[in-house]
């Protein structure tokens, strides 16, 4: 072997490697671009929105599409951050201007993991607790709950609206998903719910 085969070998080997690795990781979440046009996106129902003493408690129920691609992308290992999006908005029309329409924000994340070695899911609060579940069907109905959201409302207008999103935080995922899901369009977040004008 020439002293010049002997140094390209090991470049040919590596570049060999990382298409294979390219060429797996695009076979593995390729089939999910078909499930993920199928069905609605998430949507926020039955807004309800209670005053409190600077803040509102918030409760909701969410229509849950594209199930299926959920349960694979977990069943393959990976994990999904479930996001609730609750804002204080001026009245319109003024609700969308920065700095002015927005008085309050907050979101709350939960990290969805799967573990085969138990076959059981799990949903991660942010404090790190976890709660179980034996089936997938147990964490749909987790999710399609928003239960006693709360909202601090220190600063910001006394008269105003609440809108409220879910979504899963399609940043979180490997590069090879983020890929997916922008060419197949996946969409996995509701449009804003947002209640009549209230007093603050």
């Amino acid at each position: 072997m020439s002293q010049d085969g002997a140094l390209h070998l090991p470049i040919s080997r590596n570049w060999q490697q990382q298409l294979v690795v390219i060429l797996v990781g695009l076979c593995c979440f390729w089939g999910l671009a078909g499930i993920a046009v199928a069905g609605p996106a998430f949507h926020v129902e039955h807004l309800q929105v209670t005053p409190q003493e600077n803040a509102v408690e918030i409760n909701a129920s969410v229509q849950l599409g594209k199930e299926a691609l959920l349960q694979q992308i977990l069943d393959q290992g990976q994990t999904l951050v479930w996001v609730v999006e609750a804002e204080w908005r001026e009245p319109e029309p003024f609700s969308f201007i920065p700095g002015v329409g927005v008085h309050a924000h907050r979101e709350q994340h939960w990290r969805i993991h799967y573990y085969p070695l138990t076959n059981q899911y799990a949903i991660e609060d942010q404090h790190g607790a976890l709660t179980l579940y034996a089936h997938w069907s147990a964490v749909a109905t987790a999710l399609a709950q928003v239960h006693d959201f709360m909202l601090p409302l220190v600063h910001g207008a006394a008269r105003g609206q609440v809108a409220l999103r879910v979504y899963i935080d399609v940043q979180a995922l490997p590069l090879p998903l983020r890929l997916r899901s922008l060419l197949g369009h996946w969409k996995l977040e509701s449009p804003w719910i947002v209640s009549a004008p209230l007093s603050h």
